[in-house]
């Protein structure tokens, strides 16, 4: 209400000026000029009036408008000045904007509380995986920590590096839909057997897939087995087809797979298993994600986490990866 009557009384006393000047004007040119050429003048001096009294009109609520969007940008409250248009209008956008600010500010801490929380849930998770089997035991941790550090080092920023991490962490959610007696089997799988292993990609994604916050994290849980060549599962993609979430999780889930101790294999060395990836580098695993890994490990970079001396097995036919 009160700016409506600040316009109007501006706006009065503007036309009123306004058509004082043309009526004054009008009557000068009636006495002193023609008939005729008075009756142009006159015409021509309303026009002119009015047109004048509308410029300084636009350029008058223009300069309060520029005012006004200048002030509200502005992160501080302005002193409430007592003859602007909109002196009452912009310390309530203030103090609107700044209860949004804090809202937005409790939502986003609030969010992030529950992030937390769903992360130490993946984490409980990932070590019950492991569980399952003695020599599955921290194997998530080390992939997950493996993926983040490669990720890193090819240059992806924070978000991604953390996504890649968490995917890696899940890497094997999937197995939880496999029975204990193949997870645990220390003796080679049968091709039938080894059919429902690999299932295990699937079904991790589909544990996955309708948590929203969590559907980031699906390629690297569900592709993770998939090989360059289109020779691996579960729907043998290749080369670029393999998101690269993906073929980071391959390289560290095979590189935790090959340093420590598996019923099929003893741990081997890291130089020996990075030559491995090396070799295998443009078939299976991506080129790229392997030199990262390898410049991680020797420059020191990378902690290649429980490493330990070759473990006696008897010697088995190697079977394929369960992880």
């Amino acid at each position: 209400m009160r700016i409506r009557w600040r316009v109007f009384a501006r706006f009065l006393a503007l036309f009123a000026g306004a058509t004082s000047v043309t009526v004054l004007a009008m009557l000068l040119a009636q006495r002193t000029l023609r008939v005729v050429a008075a009756g142009w003048a006159v015409v021509f001096i309303e026009l002119a009036g009015s047109a004048a009294a509308a410029l300084l009109l636009t350029v008058w609520l223009e300069k309060r408008i520029q005012r006004l969007v200048h002030t509200l940008a502005s992160s501080e409250t302005p002193v409430e000045a007592g003859d602007d248009l909109f002196a009452e209008v912009i310390p309530a956008w203030h103090q609107t904007m700044k209860a949004l600010a804090d809202k937005a500010s409790e939502k986003t801490e609030e969010a992030r509380s529950h992030y937390e929380t769903l992360k130490d849930l993946m984490r409980m998770v990932a070590k019950a995986v492991d569980e399952r089997t003695a020599y599955l035991r921290g194997h998530s941790e080390r992939v997950a920590a493996y993926a983040a550090a490669i990720a890193w080092k090819l240059g992806l920023d924070e978000h991604q590096v953390e996504q890649i991490r968490l995917a890696a962490l899940l890497h094997d959610i999937g197995c939880l839909g496999i029975e204990d007696y193949l997870v645990m089997k220390t003796t080679p799988l049968t091709p039938e057997e080894f059919e429902i292993v690999k299932a295990h990609t699937v079904k991790g994604a589909a544990i996955l897939r309708p948590i929203t916050m969590l559907q980031d994290l699906v390629p690297g849980v569900e592709l993770h087995h998939e090989s360059l060549d289109g020779m691996g599962y579960p729907y043998g993609l290749q080369g670029e087809q393999i998101p690269l979430m993906a073929r980071i999780v391959s390289v560290a889930d095979s590189f935790d797979a090959m340093t420590t101790p598996r019923p099929y294999q003893a741990a081997m060395n890291a130089d020996y298993v990075l030559d491995i990836l090396r070799r295998l580098s443009g078939t299976r695993y991506d080129p790229v994600v392997v030199i990262a890994l390898s410049e991680l490990v020797k420059t020191g970079a990378l902690e290649v986490k429980n490493v330990r001396s070759p473990v006696s097995f008897r010697m088995r036919k190697p079977v394929p990866e369960l992880v």
